[in-house]
């Protein structure tokens, strides 16, 4: 599982040039270094340039690759960055985490013990309660906590069907799985998300069918990923429990109204 304790972390970052730097100074103080720090940092404005000068003005106790791009989106920007490694694992990571120096350390004890070839950790908010507590096989895949052996992402690629949209993570994770890579979340190793504000010149991205008179719910990306991965048992489970979840917001007046509005929505989606 673990051989030569060799680690490279990936970081797609734009405009959160202090919370990055935070990052970094977080995995320069590990027990267990990091070989390569591979950034692709993002300005969609045409005449820009980077602004992480730290990167070359500061001495860091790993290598850096900086890659910087005008094309935005965090599907191509893992994918940039996916291409680079280097080493025997790779830790996919945020540019708002923050975490102890102890984090890679744990995570290869917890991968070597479990004997697995990806592990996420606990990933909560400020005030956020954790609700699962034991060591256990999860559906979830988190794209910005998450340790793999680079030796399973051979084929694996972020979608970018899916950029832009929800659920980039949650396809990533499936086509591991699919390829008998199973995932399993450590709670007890933490890693905290601040989930900073977005940076100054980030554009919110107009989709497709924002002008629609029907708006589709959920949303088509999420649809996507249900119509590729799910069974169509599974399928019909989702669109009850979501049908049930909204419903709970409607008056007991417009029951009948609001089930041909869902349906008209769901029926939107799958076009999309």
């Amino acid at each position: 599982i673990i051989i030569n304790k060799e680690l490279d972390v990936i970081i797609p970052t734009i405009g959160r040039k202090k919370y990055l730097y935070d990052v970094l100074k977080d995995l320069s103080k590990q027990t267990i270094l990091p070989k390569n720090v591979i950034i692709i940092e993002q300005n969609p404005l045409p005449d820009s340039v980077s602004e992480l000068d730290f990167i070359t003005t500061k001495n860091w106790p790993f290598h850096i690759k900086h890659t910087f791009t005008h094309q935005t989106g965090v599907c191509n920007a893992r994918n940039l960055a996916l291409n680079q490694i280097e080493s025997e694992w790779v830790f996919l990571n945020d540019d708002d985490n923050r975490f102890d120096e102890h984090l890679i350390e744990a995570v290869f004890k917890k991968a070597h013990e479990f004997g697995v070839l990806a592990a996420t950790t606990a990933y909560l908010q400020e005030n956020e309660k954790l609700l699962f507590t034991k060591t256990h096989q999860t559906g979830i895949f988190g794209s910005g906590n998450t340790f793999v052996k680079t030796s399973a992402l051979k084929d694996v690629s972020f979608n970018m069907a899916l950029e832009f949209g929800y659920g980039e993570d949650f396809d990533f994770g499936v086509q591991l799985r699919n390829k008998g890579i199973d995932v399993v979340c450590f709670p007890d190793i933490k890693i905290n998300h601040l989930k900073a504000p977005i940076g100054g010149f980030r554009a919110k991205v107009k989709q497709q069918w924002e002008d629609d008179l029907i708006q589709p719910k959920p949303s088509p990306t999420i649809m996507y990923i249900y119509l590729k991965h799910s069974t169509k048992k599974q399928i019909l489970s989702y669109k009850w429990v979501l049908f049930l979840k909204l419903l709970k917001k409607e008056s007991i007046f417009s029951y009948v109204s609001f089930f041909k509005e869902f349906k008209s929505k769901w029926t939107a989606s799958q076009h999309w």
